[in-house]
């Protein structure tokens, strides 16, 4: 309908329709995302094809949804990576989460074992940029204090000192 009518009053309607449909066929977050990427492709195809429809608001929340469990299925890659000590490729999934899925729930715990595997690999610098970033955050955050435990925040870098002047020739 949204290709052959997309001026008829219920093309929005069916391209939220088309978009929840292909969302049903991802059923859970470990599974192949292909169905998932469908769907958030028909959302993004309603919210820009019709702004001003009333349905927005819907395809947004779903939409967020929907990311979550993009996630959330980065995060279980990045946790197989990760228990197998293979810290630079777990790494690369936690960031795309921080990256791409950066306001979704999950968001947090990839942040949290991005810390935990950098302290791992000794990337002191990198944890603790990290954990400054969490603890502005989540300031009450329990996993965040106890994974950024004995970690300082990164300092300012300070301009150096000038120096004397030397002995002229």
């Amino acid at each position: 309908m949204v290709e052959s009518f997309p001026d008829d009053t219920l093309a929005d309607d069916a391209a939220l329709e088309a978009a929840r449909s292909y969302r049903s066929l991802w059923r859970r977050p470990t599974l192949d995302p292909t169905y998932g990427e469908t769907a958030l492709a028909s959302y993004n195809t309603l919210l820009g094809l019709y702004p001003d429809s009333p349905l927005i608001p819907t395809a947004n929340k779903e939409i967020a949804e929907l990311s979550d469990w993009f996630a959330q299925k980065d995060l279980s890659t990045g946790l197989y990576y990760l228990s197998l000590h293979a810290y630079d490729s777990a790494n690369i999934y936690f960031k795309d989460i921080l990256t791409r899925w950066a306001d979704t729930p999950t968001a947090r715990a990839a942040a949290v074992r991005l810390v935990q595997s950098y302290r791992a690999i000794h990337y002191r610098e990198d944890a603790a940029e990290l954990c400054a970033q969490l603890r502005k955050k989540f300031p009450d955050g329990r996993d965040v204090a106890e994974t950024c435990r004995g970690i300082a925040d990164v300092a300012a870098p300070t301009p150096a000192a000038p120096k004397p002047p030397g002995p002229t020739s």
